[in-house]
């Protein structure tokens, strides 16, 4: 059995010399560029094959997951700020002047889509299926206020739509009737989350936000569950989210301290952000706590981030900056931090300090890999919180958990993994 856990600790840092320092100060590693270009959208069709785009008509492609990221040429020099990726050789590209890109060789090569709208500022590009897409940004002349076009072709053929406001900031379409969109109104600083169920024709106002910091970006899992970020400000929560498909948006002030550019999540609870100052963070309690997985350090800022699965994503922003986690981002300095031994039994330890205000420390220790669970329970039994929802290799770990939004009171704390359950409970102070 030594033997064994030997051969396997061997083998865990043999495979982790090869893929570089994962396990450093945080769980991402930049990847070579070699460029100093804003990147402005990065996309995946699998942990493989990728592209992203950026300033002055960048494109990137990479078919071994980033270890070697090739320019491809296109022949335009507008800024490309969206993309969208509908199948596994399918991807389009907008940008500056009414650039539409398309290409259905993965990347390879790409050709102009014809929309004659030369003053417009593409900022967004979704499609749902292979034909339906839209696009959204702005009119720099601002005589029409059609501002979001709809395609049912492909890309061939592209119809205005009518919206609210003056511009659209972003686009997130879940099927080929609902979505949502920021607007904004020319130069009043207040931006509305609109919202559609009939593929565009109608939209309806959800959430206005007077005059404050520019709304970032929007995304939903599904129907009923998504999130909104804002620019940071000291009297505005940056991330707020939504349970009923943005009828009622939930702040959770002050929110993440820093503005979150783009979000991304694979499931109701996990999910990223990544910002301004190099800040990448990350939620595992569905956006009520964030977390932050990097350091923050001025002077670049992420514009994007794609994950394929829980574990392995990419963002990309200014100076040509690519990094990549095969971890879902998490390092030894982060919430979960794991040992360099293996346990030799599944424990879960008390909480510490208990009773506690406003935060306190849950340590646990896994011999062997698999699914690893942990949630927070209320008297009643209720589930108030996912901690922990996720695979993990053997060691030991430690969840940081932040209860400023929990009332006070007695909860029960529940790691499930394999066949091993243990449950105890801890008192919150207030």
């Amino acid at each position: 059995m030594r033997l064994y856990r030997f051969l396997i600790l061997f083998s865990v840092i043999l495979t982790f010399s090869n893929i570089g320092n994962i396990f450093s100060q945080s769980g991402w590693v930049q990847q070579t560029s070699n460029i100093n270009k804003t990147l402005y959208s990065v996309k995946f069709i699998n942990s493989s094959t990728g592209i992203c785009v950026g300033e002055n008509g960048i494109i990137f492609r990479t078919t071994n997951g980033g270890v070697n990221w090739i320019q491809q040429s296109t022949g335009f020099q507008n800024n490309l700020r969206s993309l969208a990726v509908t199948s596994p050789s399918t991807f389009y590209a907008v940008g500056d002047s009414g650039l539409i890109l398309k290409s259905t060789d993965t990347g390879l090569s790409w050709f102009r889509l014809s929309l004659a709208k030369p003053f417009y500022f593409f900022h967004s590009v979704l499609f749902v299926n292979d034909t339906i897409g839209y696009i959204g940004g702005v009119d720099i002349n601002f005589d029409t206020p059609n501002k979001i076009f709809k395609t049912s072709d492909g890309g061939n053929n592209w119809d205005s739509i009518e919206t609210i406001g003056s511009f659209s900031v972003t686009l997130f379409f879940i099927n080929s009737e609902i979505g949502w969109s920021i607007i904004g109104y020319d130069v009043l600083g207040v931006y509305d989350i609109i919202k559609t169920s009939n593929g565009g024709l109608n939209w309806n106002s959800q959430f206005s936000s007077g005059v404050t910091p520019p709304a970032k970006d929007i995304f939903f899992i599904d129907s009923s569950y998504g999130w909104l970020s804002y620019k940071s400000s000291v009297s505005f929560p940056t991330i707020l989210r939504s349970t009923n498909g943005g009828n009622n948006w939930i702040t959770e002030f002050p929110g993440t301290g820093v503005s979150i550019n783009s979000l991304f999540f694979t499931d109701r609870i996990k999910g990223w952000g990544a910002g301004d100052n190099s800040v990448i963070q990350a939620t595992t309690n569905g956006g009520i706590n964030w977390i932050n997985q990097t350091l923050n350090q001025p002077g670049i800022n992420y514009r994007s981030v794609y994950f394929t699965d829980s574990l392995i994503g990419w963002v990309v922003g200014d100076s040509g900056r690519i990094l990549k986690t095969t971890t879902g981002g998490w390092g030894p300095s982060n919430v979960l931090n794991q040992s360099s031994e293996f346990p030799d039994k599944y424990s879960l330890s008390q909480n510490y300090p208990n009773p506690f205000n406003p935060s306190t420390s849950i340590s646990f220790q896994l011999p062997d890999a698999g699914n690893v669970s942990l949630k927070l329970f209320d008297v009643l039994g209720k589930e108030v919180m996912t901690l922990v929802d996720e695979y993990r290799a053997p060691g030991s770990y430690e969840v940081r958990l932040d209860a400023r939004n929990l009332a006070g009171g007695m909860y029960f704390y529940k790691l499930v993994s394999g066949t091993f359950s243990e449950t105890k409970k801890m008192i919150l102070v207030k």
